[in-house]
């Protein structure tokens, strides 16, 4: 039975049919979900030394932030339209790590979220986060796929 189900989300648009598709189960189970989005920091860090504006980065972060609070609300926007309680997490970190993280420490029962991200590369991102969470998680995992003219590639 579903009790809590983590809804991952990058702001695209297959990670928003992932999250409706997400809301629409959770009402039918009667469980709750938790809208998150992962800063991806570690990419910032691993380009940080490429900015030559100081207190760049620290913006760059803030905006990651920012971004994700927006994104999640969404969702959460959308769930309680639903009649679904929703709780909103952001983090920071590599987002397949802080995805799996996450799950296990709320008590997730099954993760949701888009086959290809923001980049629209899908093999990039398949290759990344998403099939980082499938091969990790210790709950069932639904990959909701792009639209072709959603993966641009």
């Amino acid at each position: 039975m579903l009790k809590k189900i983590l809804i991952a989300s990058d702001g695209s648009e297959t990670s928003k049919n992932a999250a409706m598709k997400g809301i629409e189960l959770a009402k039918r189970a009667g469980a709750e979900v938790l809208a998150v989005y992962v800063a991806d920091v570690v990419l910032l860090n691993q380009i940080g030394d490429l900015i030559i504006f100081p207190g760049a980065k620290g913006k760059i972060k803030e905006k990651m932030l920012e971004q994700g609070l927006k994104v999640a609300g969404t969702i959460e926007e959308i769930a309680k339209e639903s009649g679904v309680a929703c709780e909103v997490i952001v983090a920071e970190g590599d987002p397949g790590s802080e995805l799996l993280r996450i799950s296990q420490e709320q008590g997730a029962d099954m993760i949701v979220m888009g086959s290809i991200g923001k980049t629209g590369l899908h093999k990039f991102m398949l290759g990344s986060v998403a099939e980082k969470v499938v091969r990790n998680s210790k709950v069932p995992v639904l990959m909701i796929p792009g639209r072709r003219e959603d993966n641009h590639d």
